[in-house]
């Protein structure tokens, strides 16, 4: 009943092992429906007992009344029957609860294993494909097909195997009760659901169809609701009236026909329930009345709270088959994405590097998402130290892709990228990240002191000042107000780090760090005039000879301090220079500065 990918989804998450739990207490609370149906009988047995002296209750099954002393009273056996079917309930609640905590700790344990599953992938792709290029797919399986897997599975394994079970007990129960009676009741049902399911089958083939036609008919009418006046001026008037008729009667039939083509199911399921019932008290009716002692009022009793049980199992297997089957796209997805091949290398035959000297070169370089849509397109570029080079996009994945390259994190599908005159090709994978650092828009903040945000896990050079960096970022201020200076506890989103201050600290982290390539991910949010100035002298100060800067721009300002500027569009590499050559020459970088940029764009 599971899919294919949806079995090889579930053997990525591992063992586990609250199913085997599962399986248990699920099977023991679907055993409690017909054991509590018997006890239901056996009670009213003790009834019809005490009243006309009758104690049967079932042919092939003993009357759980004689399994009690003989000499107690009628009302004694009813009670202690019905403290057992009190205690039955309790412990059937409690295992239910059990059941449905174990069912949603093992939906959870599958999705953490799957997030960390997938999360693992995507770092290991990203050496060869960088991580952009498969931002949409693990965007799309983290946020929407697993959520969906999780929830399927956890409505699945409420239903198997308690439901299964139930199933099958409840059926076997009723053949021992009366096995004509569960012959006749399976087979009527049968029919039932084959007449259901074919008449459904009718409607879905022909309801869009009728609904199509009642769509275009309804577009006429308004259509000659409109032009009738000028219609009359060019034919006939009694034509046209004759015209509009049609098409209101035409259309009245259609529309009439798909707003009802589910009115049968109502008085189907009415006459179907009334069929069963009616064969069922019938059968009972013979039965009773020829006083065949296989098959009493009690009997029946337990059969029909058997069949019920049954009819529910049965339901709610069907439901859940359906939903497995919605779900079906969503784990190839999520199979699709953990089968994507990454690329091994040789690491004894490739170089290190230990710094990015000179100068870091596009050589008409393609890049592809994971699905084999182009991010980059024969991209052509080179970087240098000593400059803050800015790179605006269209779309903001095609710039994040470019820096990306420029990180070490992904290789080219075609065209060559020359790092110090090396094509990565030749370099290890990790050399030339290691060369590269992040500066996250949000300072990418973890909790604990200042001091400790700034140093990170790199080791703090024996003749770098902290104070220094924290004056180079413009934090000076910020941290004299901290109640222990660089010692203060931080956390992400502390409100004590106020505007573009954790923003900062990255920065000033990145000056740490002295790493050969920095990227800047400016934040989007705009503040006053001198906080953002601040800032920008602050992004300047990373600007060395030994460094190649790049920044995501966000703000005009830092904009137009940019010594150079590449321009994204279309996947490829339209214009560069200066923000003032750009906007004299570049109409679209124009649009797009105006669209991005502009101060009064929300106004």
């Amino acid at each position: 009943m599971i899919s294919k990918s949806l079995t090889a989804v579930l053997r990525q998450a591992g063992r586990l092992t609250q199913l085997g739990v599962l399986v248990v207490l699920g099977s023991l609370v679907a055993l409690s429906t017909p054991v509590v149906a018997l006890l239901l009988g056996a009670i009213l047995n003790c009834l019809i007992a005490a009243e006309h002296g009758s104690n049967h209750f079932a042919a092939l099954i003993p009357d759980p009344c004689g399994l009690l002393p003989a000499e107690w009273a009628p009302l004694a056996k009813v009670t202690a029957l019905l403290a057992v079917a009190l205690a039955v309930l309790v412990v059937t609640g409690l295992l239910l609860f059990l059941c449905y905590r174990q069912i949603q700790v093992a939906a959870v344990t599958f999705e953490v294993a799957l997030i960390e599953k997938l999360r693992g992938h995507a770092k290991n792709l990203a050496t060869v494909r960088t991580l952009s290029a498969q931002q949409q797919a693990l965007t799309d399986c983290l946020d929407y097909h697993l959520p969906r897997v999780r929830a399927s599975l956890s409505r699945w394994w409420r239903t198997f195997p308690r439901h299964f079970v139930q199933l099958a007990a409840c059926v076997l129960v009723a053949v021992l009760i009366q096995p004509m009676l569960a012959l006749l009741t399976l087979i009527a049902t049968g029919l039932v659901v084959l007449l259901y399911r074919f008449l459904d089958r009718l409607r879905r083939t022909s309801l869009p169809v009728v609904r199509e036609r009642a769509a275009q008919q309804r577009g006429t009418l308004i259509d000659l609701s409109l032009t009738g006046p000028l219609l009359a001026t060019v034919h006939d008037e009694h034509e046209v009236e004759r015209r509009f008729t049609e098409q209101l009667a035409h259309y009245r039939r259609d529309a009439v026909s798909s707003l009802t083509s589910s009115a049968w199911k109502t008085p189907t399921l009415v006459i179907a329930a009334g069929g069963l019932v009616s064969l069922f008290l019938f059968v009972i009716a013979v039965q009773v009345l020829s006083n065949d002692a296989h098959f009493t009022v009690a009997g029946a009793f337990s059969f029909f709270l058997c069949f019920v049980g049954g009819a529910v199992s049965a339901v709610r297997i069907q439901r859940t088959r359906r939903d497995l089957k919605t779900v079906e796209t969503a784990a190839e997805e999520l199979e699709r994405f953990l089968a994507l091949r990454v690329e091994e290398f040789d690491s004894e035959d490739l170089k290190t590097i230990d710094r990015v000297a000179e100068q870091a070169e596009l050589d008409h370089v393609t890049v592809q998402d994971s699905r084999g849509r182009k991010l980059l397109e024969n991209v052509s570029v080179v970087f240098k130290p000593g400059q803050l080079i800015g790179v605006v996009a269209s779309q903001p994945l095609q710039a994040q892709a470019l820096v990306e390259l420029l990180m070490g994190l992904g290789r080219p599908v075609s065209g060559r990228m020359l790092v110090d005159g090396n094509s990565v090709t030749d370099l290890r994978p990790e050399s030339l990240a290691q060369c590269a650092h992040w500066v996250a828009s949000d300072g990418a903040l973890v909790t604990g002191s200042v001091r400790d945000n700034l140093q990170g896990s790199a080791q703090r050079a024996a003749n770098i000042d902290l104070n220094d960096l924290v004056h180079q970022a413009r934090l000076t201020e910020v941290v004299q107000q901290l109640p222990d200076g660089l010692a203060t506890i931080v956390t992400p989103g502390d409100d004590r780090l106020t505007a573009d201050a954790p923003f900062r600290l990255g920065i000033a982290r990145a000056g740490l760090r002295n790493a050969s390539v920095v990227v800047v991910q400016e934040p989007d949010a705009h503040y006053d005039q001198q906080t953002e100035e601040q800032t920008l002298s602050a992004i300047q100060s990373l600007v060395k000879h030994s460094c190649i800067t790049v920044v995501l721009p966000q703000r005009l300002l830092t904009l137009r301090r940019c010594d150079l500027i590449v321009m994204v569009h279309d996947h490829k590499v339209v214009d560069s220079g200066t923000h003032a050559d750009l906007i004299k020459r570049n109409e679209l970088y124009r649009h797009l500065n105006y669209l991005k940029y502009n101060a009064f764009r929300n106004a």
